[in-house]
């Protein structure tokens, strides 16, 4: 739990990074955005490859959080900007693994699941306004150095972080079923697009509604605070696509509307509206899996493949098209996806 936390903290720095990788390198934002993008392919790489080769034992988690160390404090003292992007893969690699060893453990237990799901927002109420400040004080460097710092507590305290009696062995991993198939694009192409629009929140807030760094932070632990009650719900979430749809419409509206109360509810209810939602993906995915144990990597891997694609989408169509495109595309991404989940759920009986 504290490295699914530490993994929180990261993902939320990442929005906060991007224009200062862009002033420090002197870029462009949609090359900027690849520090993202490289830590979030890294991402995919370790979830999906975690679950086909490894099993969630002891050594392979510190291995992970060991590797994390590294990968940030070695990025801290701003090295060439080709070195800074292998080392955000590395990054990526660990916070796959991390990832794959928590949901493995709970995949398809609906009040398991909502424990883990709780991690990212009630973290995300301090990540963001602490990131925003460590940012403004010291810079890309000092974000880096915090975060590597950050990640030797879970060293720490890991004894007894095995699981491997939680998971049941198997021989050969089984392949994904037509109806786990289509949950899986739909996924991906949520993540796409959310994250094409949310890891620019910033840039949009300073650009179009002059808002800085803090205050959008303040924006972001609310979207937090308002996601631990979603996140935490145990009980039955029957129509997770409908959730889906509210937070395609909360892009549509940090994108297309440039008013500064606006883009702080909709920021704000896009933590709730996600939160509601996602656990009871995970839950119509695992139903319509025949071994859901199996999906959880792949699930973890397909969202975080979105928003590897999503970042430079979304930086590319910022600066060719501005605000209102980028929530335009983003959002009607999201919105598919939340049909088709609601079609699924609708359509397919579980297994």
């Amino acid at each position: 739990m504290l490295a699914t936390a530490f993994s929180t903290i990261v993902f939320t720095a990442t929005p906060f990074l991007i224009p200062l990788v862009a002033d420090e390198y002197d870029v462009g934002l949609a090359f900027a955005s690849l520090v993202g993008t490289t830590q979030l392919a890294g991402f995919v790489v370790g979830s999906w490859g975690s679950g086909r080769f490894l099993r969630p034992r002891r050594r392979v988690f510190v291995a992970a959080m060991v590797v994390a160390v590294a990968a940030n404090l070695l990025a801290s003292p701003v090295p060439p900007l080709y070195l800074l992007l292998l080392l955000r893969f590395v990054s990526g690699v660990s916070l796959g693994l991390i990832s794959w060893f928590g949901w493995v453990q709970v995949f398809g237990d609906e009040r398991r699941m909502g424990d883990i799901a709780t991690i990212g927002p009630v973290v995300g109420i301090v990540s963001a306004p602490l990131v925003a400040l460590v940012a403004v004080r010291g810079g890309m460097a000092e974000v880096f150095l915090f975060l590597g710092l950050l990640a030797v507590a879970p060293l720490i305290f890991n004894r007894g972080s095995g699981a491997t009696e939680q998971v049941p062995e198997r021989t050969e991993r089984s392949r994904a079923v037509p109806a786990a198939r289509v949950m899986l694009l739909l996924l991906g192409l949520f993540t796409t697009g959310g994250s094409a629009v949310f890891q620019f929140a910033v840039v949009i807030a300073d650009r179009e509604l002059g808002l800085t760094a803090a205050t959008v932070a303040i924006a972001f632990s609310l979207n937090a605070v308002v996601g631990v009650p979603a996140a935490r719900y145990s009980g039955p979430r029957p129509w997770p696509g409908v959730w889906m749809m509210g937070t395609a419409g909360c892009a549509f509206l940090v994108g297309l509307v440039n008013v500064a109360p606006v883009f702080f509810v909709a920021v704000i209810m896009w933590g709730f509206f996600f939160w509601m939602g996602i656990p009871g993906v995970f839950k119509v995915l695992a139903d319509r899996s025949v071994n859901p144990e199996d999906r959880a990597g792949d699930a973890q891997a397909v969202m975080a493949t979105g928003r590897v694609i999503g970042p430079f989408v979304g930086g590319a169509l910022l600066d060719t098209g501005g605000a209102a495109t980028l929530g335009l595309a983003g959002g009607t991404m999201m919105l598919a996806a939340g049909v088709g989940v609601f079609a699924v759920r609708v359509l397919i009986p579980p297994q």
